[in-house]
């Protein structure tokens, strides 16, 4: 049977026409800045007892190669890195987000895409073309489906992150059109988890296992292996399963001709903490350095959110890392504190410091729309926040935050991406020179192989 104008046939020949073209110089400086802050991440995440613990387990499942497992003196073979190397981007949920399906792209893509150029010994230039396709493939296929699959309970950054790691993949393996259509049919058949797993450790084993998809599916269709090339139409296929038929394929048709890493762009975290917190951790310092507030004069904080925050941000009064991380009043307890939250208050005696503890409770969360005097706009994103600060004298201060800094819309500067990536360094304990790595990262496209990297 001979299929026209599939899905997966204009994704195909998407990937095909994006590896043809010359990127626009603002893509290719975000993409270079998102590798920077996703290597910095994964770097700090390696050090994680959960981290650690999917390290031992794939070092008994997959065999030895030549792909680095970033962060340990360790080489494995190109499943197995994406694998062990995803996990460890997503397990500080300190990588980056985009609102174009609400992912996390870069934990998935670049994984994927960095053991595969391993294996083959490819040129950094390789690697970041094949990692900007990668995430505009997987950003064309996120717009399509709208946002509505994330708020239907699915976790997209492991359903869509199959589509960006395969397609990524694709790129740098030079495959026909047919065996490419295969690869993403494949990775595209099982959708991944749910958004259950947010506050445990399946959260980012799912990003691992997004990342595998993407080099098992290639390795499968070229050695024969066919997909459903209809799994998008299919009665059964995603696009029913996923989103009760509804699909924008404008987005398919016009790959190359937008970016997704332009609009809706990319936010890079300023905090080591759930992306829904940082509009109102950004509010609540915004007020106490603008009126010299102490935290012994602070009543209560109201926080008025959106419905997407309060989906995300559930554990009100947490009790583990994992919790903390999904948790307002816990960001917000850091930030009065401490006045920012650090990699290094993701711990057990932090969360239950009587102090933390204290300020926790003084922290109110509530479902609302945009206050009346704040006009909906794209310098609006959708996890805003309105704070309300009382004091014990009777004092009422309020701030709203459209964008937090480190949003696409309000993005961090050069010199704060160096020093979130000189704290991921450090907090890895691992015996590496920040500004050498840096700057091997940020001037990726001159590596000649990509072994050379870690």
């Amino acid at each position: 049977m001979k299929f026209e104008n599939l899905v997966i046939e204009k994704l195909a020949k998407g990937i095909i026409h994006l590896n043809s073209i010359t990127f626009p110089e603002n893509v290719i400086s975000i993409a270079k800045e998102l590798i920077v802050d996703i290597s910095g991440v994964t770097l700090a995440g390696s050090c994680t007892s959960s981290a650690h613990s999917i390290f031992d387990a794939a070092s008994e499942i997959y065999s030895s190669g030549n792909c680095n497992v970033i962060g340990r003196n360790k080489s494995i073979n190109p499943s197995g890195a994406a694998f062990i190397n995803g996990a460890s981007a997503h397990s500080l949920d300190f990588d980056d987000n985009c609102y174009a399906g609400v992912v996390h792209g870069s934990a998935v893509v670049f994984p994927a895409v960095l053991a595969f150029a391993q294996y083959k010994a490819l040129s950094g230039l390789d690697l970041l073309k094949s990692f900007i396709i990668g995430l505009e493939i997987e950003f064309a296929v996120a717009k399509a489906f709208s946002n509505n699959i994330y708020d239907k309970g699915w976790w997209t950054t492991s359903v869509l992150g199959s589509v960006g790691s395969a397609a990524g993949v694709a790129s740098l393996a030079k495959m026909d059109t047919k065996e490419i259509e295969n690869a993403l049919s494949l990775a595209i058949s099982g959708v991944g988890a749910t958004r259950a797993v947010r506050g445990t450790n399946a959260k980012h084993y799912y990003c691992g296992r997004a990342a595998e998809n993407g080099i098992v599916s290639n390795s499968l269709a070229m050695k024969g292996a066919i997909g459903p090339l209809d799994v998008f139409e299919d009665r059964n296929g995603i696009i029913s399963i996923l989103n009760d038929n509804v699909f924008d394929h404008s987005y398919i048709n016009d790959i190359g001709k937008e970016f997704g890493l332009l609009n809706p762009g990319v936010d890079i975290k300023k905090y080591p903490v759930c992306y829904a917190s940082h509009a109102a951790a950004d509010g609540v310092n915004s007020i106490i350095k603008s009126n010299n507030i102490t935290i012994e004069n602070i009543d209560t904080i109201i926080c008025t959110v959106p419905p997407i925050i309060a989906s995300n941000l559930t554990f009100h009064n947490p009790k583990t890392v994992k919790e903390a991380q999904f948790s307002l009043e816990f960001a917000i307890a850091i930030i009065l504190k401490y006045g920012d939250i650090k990699l290094e208050h993701l711990s057990s005696d932090c969360i239950m410091n009587s102090d933390i503890q204290n300020l926790i409770n003084k922290v109110k969360m509530c479902v609302g729309k945009l206050p009346k005097n704040v006009k909906s706009s794209r310098g609006i994103c959708p996890e805003w926040s309105n704070v309300e600060l009382f004091t014990s004298s009777g004092e009422r201060h309020e701030k709203f935050i459209g964008a937090p800094l480190g949003s696409s819309i309000n993005p961090l500067s050069e010199k704060m991406l160096y020093k979130k990536f000189d704290s991921c360094v450090k907090f890895s304990k691992i015996n590496l020179v920040t500004k050498t790595i840096y700057e091997k990262l940020i001037n990726i496209e001159k590596v000649k192989n990509c072994q050379e990297l870690f």
